[in-house]
């Protein structure tokens, strides 16, 4: 498995390309939806969340994760139906998404024991602090950061998380999304 894949519109995984390694997830998800990851992505983000959920009163839990070539395709179908051109700001072609690859984790939140099925960040912005700040210990980045979006192309995601594992230090470190560590490094 390579985690250090650049994964973006410019780096397709590709129509068939087939996620190694998937897990159910087998802790609570957002909604109680069916959700795989890749079985090390899987490990590491159950020991970030069970971390994360000792500082916060909503309880953070994985939203959604392994996605399928076809399950993009029709997400982004319905969601040109929905918001039109804009789409593209907020959502990966089939092919280009992280999901793919099961490297790929949103959270989501339950306050007081109700799901919260679409959120606005404001309400989370602790949540989502901690997570910038934390995420690299377990492996993780966040992948769509604020200042980054005339880089990576997507609208800022605080909730999109990918698995890089040791590269996430650096990553963190050096304020670098992915692209640019391709960029420098590779």
């Amino acid at each position: 498995m390579n985690y250090l894949r650049l994964i973006n519109k410019e780096n397709p995984l590709g129509k068939n390309y087939e996620a190694k390694n998937l897990v159910k997830v087998k802790i609570k998800t957002g909604g109680n939806k069916i959700i795989y990851l890749e079985k090390k992505t899987y490990k590491q983000v159950k020991k970030l969340l069970k971390e994360m959920n000792k500082h916060f009163d909503t309880e953070i839990v994985i939203d959604s994760g392994y996605r399928s070539y076809n399950y993009q395709l029709n997400l982004m179908r319905d969601l040109i139906k929905e918001k039109g051109t804009k789409a593209f700001k907020s959502l990966a072609y089939p092919g280009t998404s992280e999901h793919q690859s099961g490297l790929a984790v949103d959270i989501g939140f339950y306050k007081d024991d109700n799901y919260v099925p679409k959120f606005k960040v404001d309400d989370f912005l602790d949540e989502f602090e901690w997570l910038r700040k934390n995420a690299y210990k377990y492996g993780f980045i966040v992948r769509y950061e604020k200042d980054k979006e005339s880089i990576t192309g997507y609208i800022y995601e605080p909730w999109h998380i990918r698995y890089v594992g040791r590269l996430a230090q650096f990553l963190y470190e050096n304020n670098l999304c992915l692209e640019e560590y391709y960029d420098f490094f590779e």
